[in-house]
């Protein structure tokens, strides 16, 4: 399908008309992030940075999360999305009761694919996330949930937001299934579940359209946290000249 198509279908799910050629313009402007990859047919594929936000209700506390990545195949005729999330470990702060601080680790891991539809200028995207915590603290004294604790079933993610294809910020409320697994040197899934479990969950993701691909490699608990896409990292030194043997 030959370029013009391509941005006539994507005006068409922007809500607007392609009335003039400064509009046409500007639609392929907007198509055009450095990091998409045209595919065959109607078909772009774009890498977006993610910086995730997740209130959680109970604690009263916010979770920062990211930042991490998504591989987005975007369909500009059907209206369709379909991509590949990673997010990297988040180490939260949180005050219970009011006065006890307490500490974690948390892993959120899409199961399969996420899914969404763009209609009248709007993205409407669907995930569903294990989530899992671990290195807990109270107090400063650790907490032993043992290494399986995690959500007894996938927390179901659905966000919305205006369509951009360069930049974008989705919304949402969810609920954070009941914990299980949560074994240490006693059963913890209750007070887990407890602490944290419920609806009313709200989440914002800022999406930002990368021109080149930075990994996120997975964190093994007990390690540090990668480099984030963009920062500044030490430069690498070349090895010394070996002498010449006598």
């Amino acid at each position: 399908m030959k370029i013009a198509a391509l941005l006539v279908a994507l005006v068409a799910l922007l809500g607007a008309t392609p009335a003039s050629a400064p509009a046409r313009q500007a639609a392929g402007a907007a198509a055009g992030p450095a990091g998409a990859r045209a595919q065959p047919g109607t078909t772009i594929t774009i890498t977006y940075r993610v910086d995730a936000v997740t209130r959680l209700a109970k604690p009263g506390s916010d979770l920062a999360i990211g930042p991490g990545l998504l591989v987005a195949e975007i369909d500009l005729v059907n209206g369709t999305i379909i991509g590949d999330l990673r997010l990297p470990p988040a180490h939260g702060y949180f005050v219970f009761f009011g006065f006890v601080p307490s500490t974690a680790r948390t892993d959120m891991t899409p199961v399969g694919k996420v899914t969404g539809t763009i209609e009248a200028g709007q993205i409407k995207a669907h995930a569903l996330i294990d989530v899992r915590v671990g290195e807990v603290a109270v107090d400063r004294q650790p907490l032993d949930v043992g290494p399986g604790c995690r959500t007894d079933r996938p927390a179901v993610l659905d966000v919305e937001g205006p369509f951009d294809l360069a930049a974008t910020v989705l919304d949402g409320v969810y609920e954070l299934p009941a914990f299980a697994g949560c074994l240490g040197r006693e059963r913890l899934d209750p007070l887990i579940t407890g602490l944290i479990s419920g609806p009313g969950n709200g989440i914002r993701l800022t999406l930002t359209a990368l021109p080149e691909a930075p990994q996120v490699p997975e964190v093994p608990q007990g390690q540090p946290a990668p480099v984030s896409p963009g920062q500044p990292t030490q430069p690498t030194l070349p090895n010394p000249p070996v002498p010449p043997t006598p």
